[in-house]
């Protein structure tokens, strides 16, 4: 069991910027240049932090409880979601933290972006079946920390009133413009909710000066960093479809060279 001391220890160590952004607006670059100004940046639950994650969004756990699961690894920043679905409760859990809201040149080049992610989780999420037309052969769902993030995304979007998973899995049915106004939505939750002087709104193009004006970092030497999350998710997406299909030729190739072996050596018994 915990000590009190360990208990605290999150509390002490402590979230300084949060990061308030949806996914999709530059959260990459930011983390990394979070990073180079000395933070240690949270961009996404990591394995071994789903369970907690899964346990929140299905009920049975506490969003403290998955909020210092990153903390208590030490980092001390966070961004992109769902941790920008709880920058509130982050801003409870840590009132002086400072909170970044990073933001798209327009709502609609966010909602374009967003199809990308949302295509991503799509082939991540897809369930086994050999059944015609539905044939996908994946195990990716049989790993547990990816059936955890597939029940922790339920969350995303629920802090504006929308269904459990409705953001990630329900968007492309909604009608066009639907996306726009929750992106809308959010900033202005955000703006609504952190004090002016808590609150940078944040367009990655911007480089370092605002941010470190803000922060109160001297500019770094080095470039601002360019993440192309796009490409990244695009690549990532069809290294999933090739693993999903590709492991069946390889088993099946593997059967038939265990028949051949096994029907050889039955023949050559009965001689």
């Amino acid at each position: 069991m915990a000590s009190d001391e360990q208990k605290q220890a999150p509390r002490r160590r402590g979230i300084k910027v949060i990061g308030a952004g949806l996914g999709r607006t530059g959260t990459k670059s930011l983390a990394a240049a979070l990073d180079i100004l000395g933070y240690k940046t949270y961009h996404f639950p990591l394995p071994q932090h789903s369970a907690t994650w899964a346990a929140y969004a299905s009920g049975t756990g506490s969003v403290q409880d998955a909020i210092n699961t990153a903390v208590a690894d030490g980092y001390n920043a966070t961004c992109d979601q769902p941790m920008a679905d709880v920058f509130r409760e982050q801003m409870e859990m840590f009132p002086k933290a400072k909170v970044i809201l990073t933001v798209r040149d327009s709502p609609d080049k966010w909602a374009a972006s967003w199809k990308v992610l949302v295509e991503f989780i799509r082939v991540q999420e897809r369930p086994f079946t050999l059944r015609k037309p539905y044939f996908y052969p994946t195990f990716i769902q049989w790993i547990p920390f990816m059936r955890n993030w597939k029940r922790m995304r339920d969350i995303m979007g629920v802090h504006l009133g929308l269904r459990p998973g409705q953001l990630v899995r329900g968007c492309m049915a909604e009608p066009d413009g639907w996306l726009e106004k929750q992106y809308e939505a959010h900033n202005q939750l955000v703006e609504d909710a952190v004090p002016k002087d808590k609150l940078l709104v944040f367009n990655v193009k911007e480089g370092w000066d605002p941010l470190c004006e803000f922060l109160g970092k001297e500019v770094p030497q080095e470039p601002f960093p360019n993440v192309n999350e796009s490409k990244e998710l695009q690549r990532a997406t069809t290294i999933m479809r090739v693993v999903s299909y590709g492991w069946l030729p390889l088993f099946l190739g593997s059967m038939g060279c265990l028949s051949a072996v096994v029907t050889k050596s039955i023949f050559r018994k009965s001689k």
